[in-house]
């Protein structure tokens, strides 16, 4: 595996440079889904021990990177077809049901620029090129957006399965291709929201995550991004 002594560089905790060390590795494609992360050889490779390693476990498991499974060990993170398919067929009916609960509450006052600065911090990702950066304010924008609906049953649901679409960071954080179109379609839906045209909204929601769900799936057949 190609993993280097950690250096710490700035005030970040051991857990968390380590933690980005193994991130780096796994984006890379030195560690593949499917493999499994072996604490001795890390240990060593990357000259720390194992409290911080363990932690750092926890914090790519939080991430959608890695999943551990209990007694048997850590893997980088894999998701099927099927899985994915399953996943983003139900986060879409969601995503578009607390989108139109929501649309009525954004029309103005504080609900309303809130989601504008989110939306903002959006453009300005994708403008600086940072593909991370970019999608961990999506997820803020549309975790935004279910918590206005007031849906707090709906809200939990929807955090549970944005922990299952965490898994696909590997592929959306390796092929940046999707992040341009990405931002065309929260524009639409953005607009249609400010519009208060609910039902649009809905749409423009459900559709945006059916293509997200296509690209990962593309992403993840043998050849894809070379």
């Amino acid at each position: 595996m190609a993993l280097h002594r950690v250096k710490i560089e700035k005030p970040k905790s051991l857990s968390r440079v380590v933690a980005e060390e193994i991130k780096e590795a796994i984006l890379k494609g030195d560690l593949r889904p499917g493999d499994k992360l072996v604490e001795t050889a890390l240990t060593e490779s990357l000259g720390v021990s194992r409290t911080p390693l363990r932690e750092a476990f926890r914090e790519l498991a939080a991430e959608g990177y890695i999943t551990v499974i209990p007694h048997k060990g850590a893997y980088v993170s894999r998701l099927s077809e099927e899985e994915v398919l399953e996943i983003y067929a139900v986060l879409s009916v969601l995503e578009g049901l607390a989108t139109r609960l929501a649309t009525p509450k954004l029309q103005k006052g504080k609900p309303g620029e809130e989601m504008l600065l989110l939306f903002e911090e959006m453009k300005r990702e994708r403008g600086r090129g940072d593909v991370e950066a970019y999608w961990r304010a999506n997820r803020k924008f549309h975790r935004y957006v279910a918590e206005t609906s007031g849906n707090q049953r709906l809200l939990d649901l929807l955090d549970s399965l944005r922990k299952q679409v965490l898994k696909t960071n590997v592929i959306t954080l390796r092929y940046p291709g999707r992040l341009e179109t990405s931002m065309v379609e929260h524009e639409e839906i953005l607009k249609a929201i400010a519009s208060g045209n609910a039902q649009e909204a809905e749409r423009l929601i459900v559709r945006h995550i059916e293509l997200q769900s296509e690209f990962v799936i593309e992403m993840m057949r043998p050849g894809a991004g070379e």
